[in-house]
């Protein structure tokens, strides 16, 4: 299965659409991510384009897809956005989603399982045995949905070397473990890669 990311919950200065968002549809800058903001996802303008980009992976042959940047709820996004816009939006892209024969993933945004797992078909997670978190995801499992989970214990020292020993058993090793399935990579998101034992 070929699964398609994209952010659907920020506008980044390089991508071929980014001139179609309005000015008053950006929030506040994301820290660690130069040419990226919030976005008011509560925009129809926003909405479209993220209808566009979904019909550009239905185009492509994508099964499904991973919208990244949901939960700008739990970030200082500078538009006021609560968890009942992040619900309204993801039930939003799910909708979209399945109308074109795709599958949906949620990402990270643990607060708001319960409301949207019933339209999600897996759950993307991001280091959630490094903030000790892994239960939060537990739903999925249980409601017969994997969890892909990343780790990325070398933080930005990216390089083709192993974990250690003791980064490995922190990445792989915690409660319910084996409900998820973990995979160790670099920052940067090169191709480098390593699974757990």
């Amino acid at each position: 299965k070929v699964i398609c990311y994209f952010s659907a919950g920020t506008y980044e200065n390089w991508r071929p659409d980014a001139d179609q968002f309005k000015p008053s549809e950006m929030g506040k800058a994301l820290a660690d991510w130069p040419g990226e903001k919030w976005l008011d996802t509560n925009s129809e303008n926003v909405r479209n384009i993220m209808a566009t980009r979904l019909d550009m992976a239905q185009s492509k042959g994508c099964d499904g897809v991973d919208p990244d940047n949901v939960d700008g709820y739990s970030n200082d996004n500078g538009l006021g956005l609560t968890k009942d816009d992040a619900i309204d939006y993801v039930d939003w892209l799910a909708a979209e989603s399945h109308s074109r024969g795709m599958s949906v993933g949620l990402k990270n945004a643990g607060e708001i399982i319960e409301s949207v797992i019933g339209g999600m078909q897996w759950s993307v997670n991001e280091q959630c045995a490094e903030f000790d978190e892994c239960d939060v995801f537990e739903p999925f499992p249980q409601a017969g949905k994997p969890v892909f989970h990343i780790e990325y214990p070398k933080g930005d020292k990216d390089n083709d070397r192993p974990v250690t020993a003791q980064q490995l058993k922190n990445a792989c090793d915690f409660p319910g473990s084996h409900n998820f399935s973990t995979v160790i990579k670099n920052m940067n998101l090169d191709y480098w890669a390593e699974t757990c034992p």
